[in-house]
């Protein structure tokens, strides 16, 4: 991939190494929608996904050094940080959240996620709220998946990226890539059939 400057990731990510701020920015404007795409698909909170993805830089610039062209594309290891940058705050919400529930209604539960946009959902528009009713089905179906089911199938439909290309983000071969998008897709089926 090209970019204003005329060059390719491998090329900016030389010249950041070699202190250039400029060619840090533009790697930086070229992924920040991918990576907040990523962190929002797994952590489900726009605050927390934008928090990932000033980490998620922060990380890759701190580690640039460590990145090497020939194991992965730039993209790819950048989406890798990401995910676990994502995975890490996903598991401090739920626990947060969960606490936060069980303190003040004296229980346990995974569906405050729901019952928020359920809230939410009754100020708005009967069309709107339709639509958003639905969305919030299918992300709590999602959010039912386990973590590497759900964001495999989001990286395969929502970012196009290839089994491959998957299978490094995951650190999991191409073919174990696709099962668990079969499986993530048969499970998804099932969820929102049984509602």
């Amino acid at each position: 991939m090209s970019s204003r400057m005329g060059l390719t990731d491998e090329e900016l990510v030389g010249r950041a190494r070699e202190g250039s701020d400029e060619a840090f920015t533009e790697l930086v404007e070229r992924y920040t929608s991918l990576v907040y795409r990523v962190a929002i698909g797994i952590t489900a909170s726009a605050p927390e996904a934008e928090e990932v993805v000033q980490e998620t830089f922060l990380r890759v610039f701190r580690s640039l050094d460590q990145y090497q062209p020939t194991r992965a594309s730039f993209k790819t290891w950048v989406l890798a940080i990401a995910r676990n940058q994502s995975i890490n705050v996903y598991s401090y919400l739920k626990r947060r959240a969960t606490r936060a529930f069980s303190e003040v209604f004296g229980h346990e539960t995974d569906s405050m996620e729901e019952n928020v946009a359920a809230a939410e959902n009754s100020h708005d528009a009967e069309y709107l709220m339709a639509n958003k009713q639905e969305m919030a089905r299918v992300q709590a179906a999602l959010n039912e998946l386990p973590e590497r089911q759900r964001t495999a199938l989001m990286l395969k439909t929502q970012e196009e990226l290839s089994y491959a290309e998957i299978g490094v983000i995951m650190g999991a071969s191409a073919s174990s890539v696709e099962s668990l998008i079969f499986r993530a897709r048969k499970r998804l089926l099932e969820i929102m059939e049984s509602e």
